[in-house]
């Protein structure tokens, strides 16, 4: 049999995270609070200025949007929007210290184990293979 490399060119890896929160005093895991439909959503409020367009963007009702990051205030206790003062066209909505920690500190996570993911199929894909 002749052993060949896997091509570097198919090296590719989907990878997707959802965080759930524990209670410290009880242990109970709480519901999924982050993932990336939310971290899509709060980054077109905090590209875009308002919940609305965010969904709209990514061709979401925004009663659907919004009972998303109700609900994920609700499992974090904290707000994650906050609305934004209108102008012109009406007002808004801005990320809230919580939410834009959220978002970065899940923005963080990802990168970092998107990079880890990588060098795992680099490490066990890239070396000769028993098949042809």
């Amino acid at each position: 049999m002749v052993e060949k490399e896997l091509p570097s060119s198919i090296l590719s890896c989907k990878t997707s995270y959802k965080f759930s929160l524990r209670d410290k005093k009880t242990g109970e895991v709480r519901t999924f609070i982050m993932g990336p439909g939310l971290a899509e959503l709060l980054h077109g409020v905090e590209r875009l200025g308002s919940l609305r367009q965010a969904a709209a963007a990514m061709k979401m009702s925004y009663s659907k949007a919004w009972t998303h990051v109700r609900r994920a205030e609700q499992i974090c206790g904290a707000k994650l929007t906050r609305p934004a003062a209108g102008g012109e066209g009406g007002g808004g909505s801005q990320l809230t210290e919580e939410g834009q920690w959220l978002l970065d500190t899940y923005d963080a996570f990802v990168k970092e184990a998107d990079e880890q993911v990588k060098q795992l199929m680099e490490r066990y894909f890239t070396r000769d293979l028993p098949f042809s």
